[in-house]
């Protein structure tokens, strides 16, 4: 972070005196992008940005179903449900809309009249290794329509899923903003030759002599318990790891074992059978995908584990000569997560004339900056700013959040940036992801004016693996993420690789998909870029 703050406590006299001081220094010093004072507790008007949090925090709220637990029996429960087809026909076309009505039981085989049920659903053909995503509606009254749209010949497999009863979904809302528990973090405090380490994080007492590490601009905050002989800028390198508490009560926790979690809805249907049919074999060619396009959901399905979007087309399996020649003369930032760092290890792995720089760095989040003088082209992977969880130590020095990264980049028509965030900010309050989005956005309008032909790809994150720890990896809490990431960027000259409904078509088991989907992320990229 960029500004360094002390924070003391008790109410001397001399630390009236320091703030007065301070205070004279910072409104008459010319360069505020770097300063040191002692943070108030006095109360202020919101500002901007806090209001567009807010005010998208309200839009969350005003979705989640407000349920009170009394027990699991009164919960929806998969089995007792049924999904049964709404005007079934026949016979089915290819390009043929299904609709899918779900009603949901309790355990004790009441009708449930509000909605709110995390579901997900799917269909899918085994045989062509084919799958697209189904776009759920629901009608708060214990009934949903999931919408399919038949892109495919063959037998048909429809798959919904419960995910987390509605009940999950609130404590799920309401433990992930009530608390800062779930990650710590450790900072190393540098003087010459002496270290030590100390307490780190996002929420720590303020009685305690803190440093604090704020960007005032875009109102992000880091701390830091202050070792005794260190000063706050002597702070060099942080890391992070899951602490394995729970906000959980005992029945609370009920709802995540596994008899609850991903279970199917019984359908009273059988596959259904596709044809091509005559008026549906011409099927309109659609124009190369390009920087523009609206992110959709679904917005596209694999066939022989290729990527197909609706919208547009996409070149795929370019094999070497092409990427060599689509990144000729260009410079690649890839900001993000380890699923984005996957796409280094892919450009790292095929091309041949690349070289990786050793950066003395440790530990997987290092980062990866690659260069190939024969095509005057460079890429590099940087991860996120905290939010980050890496349980070895990386440096803070160099620490920027991705708006601060996009500041630096001056952009010119060579110049293309990619980016995500998500997973790391699943175990924090929700407006930390939030205010990150707001303020990207606001460095990338800030970049267009500057270089509008600067290209920019966002990639939305990708569905987590099957684990026990629901409570902070559910990927409910991706689908508030991708609610949130589609309404900020919404109107944004960019272009969508949409992660979130890929994964979910694909059927991927682990938040790192196998080389074969990574392929079709780099070639959706490519042709953004090429």
């Amino acid at each position: 972070m960029e500004l360094y703050k002390l924070k003391r406590g008790g109410a001397l006299a001399v630390t009236l005196i320091i703030i007065l001081c301070l205070s004279f220094w910072y409104h008459s010093a010319p360069n505020k992008t770097m300063n040191f004072k002692i943070p108030t507790e006095n109360p202020k008007i919101a500002s901007q940005i806090q209001r567009e949090v807010d005010e998208i925090v309200n839009q969350i709220e005003s979705m989640i179903t407000k349920v009170e637990l009394l027990h699991k029996d009164n919960t929806t429960c998969a089995e007792k449900s049924k999904a049964t087809i709404v005007n079934p026909k026949t016979s089915y076309c290819v390009g043929d809309n299904l609709v899918v009505q779900v009603d949901v039981f309790d355990y004790l085989g009441n009708r449930k009249t509000y909605g709110g049920d995390y579901l997900r659903a799917r269909i899918s053909t085994k045989e062509l290794n084919a799958g697209a995503s189904g776009k759920i509606e629901d009608f708060h009254n214990g009934t949903y329509h999931v919408h399919f749209t038949l892109y495919w010949e063959g037998k048909i497999d429809l798959s919904i899923l419960l995910k987390h009863p509605s009940e999950a979904v609130s404590v799920l809302w309401n433990t992930r903003n009530s608390w800062y528990g779930y990650v710590d973090y450790s900072g190393k405090f540098t003087n010459q030759n002496q270290q030590t380490e100390t307490k780190c994080g996002f929420d720590l007492n303020k009685s305690e002599e803190l440093c604090e590490y704020n960007d005032e601009r875009d109102e992000e905050y880091f701390y830091c318990m202050k070792p005794p002989s260190y000063e706050c800028d002597m702070l060099t390198e942080t890391k992070s790891w899951t602490s394995g508490r729970s906000k959980l009560t005992e029945l609370e926790a009920t709802l995540f074992d596994k008899s609850s979690l991903r279970v199917e809805i019984p359908k009273d249907f059988q596959p259904v059978i596709v044809t091509s049919c005559n008026n549906n074999t011409d099927r309109k060619k659609h124009e190369k995908c390009g920087i523009g396009m609206k992110l959709e959901y679904p917005s596209g399905h694999f066939m022989n584990n290729v990527w197909i979007p609706h919208a547009c087309s996409m070149k795929s399996n370019h094999n070497l000569e092409e990427l060599n020649a689509c990144m000729q003369g260009k410079v690649i930032y890839i900001l993000g997560d380890s699923t984005l760092r996957q796409w280094m290890l892919y450009f790292q792995s095929k091309l041949n004339d690349m070289t990786i720089l050793n950066l003395y760095e440790s530990g997987w989040a290092q980062k990866i900056w690659g260069i190939d003088l024969k095509r005057n082209m460079r890429v590099s992977w940087k991860r996120h700013a905290n939010p980050f969880i890496s349980s070895s130590y990386q440096s803070f020095r160099e620490e920027r959040t991705i708006p601060r990264e996009i500041d630096l980049i001056g952009g010119h028509d060579k110049t293309v940036i990619v980016l995500n965030i998500g997973c790391h900010f699943r175990s924090y309050p929700v407006h930390h992801y939030i205010r990150r989005l707001v303020n990207i956005r606001r460095a990338l309008v800030r970049l267009f004016r500057r270089s509008p032909e600067t290209k920019v790809i966002l990639k939305t994150e990708n569905l987590s693996a099957i684990s026990n720890s629901y409570e902070i990896n559910s990927d409910f809490h991706g689908f508030v993420h991708y609610f949130v990431f589609k309404l900020i960027f919404k109107d944004l000259n960019v272009g969508f690789v949409n992660g979130w409904d890929m994964t979910n078509a694909f059927d991927a088991k682990e938040v790192h998909p196998p080389p074969e989907y990574i392929q079709n992320e780099i070639d959706l990229f490519m042709t953004y870029i090429c």
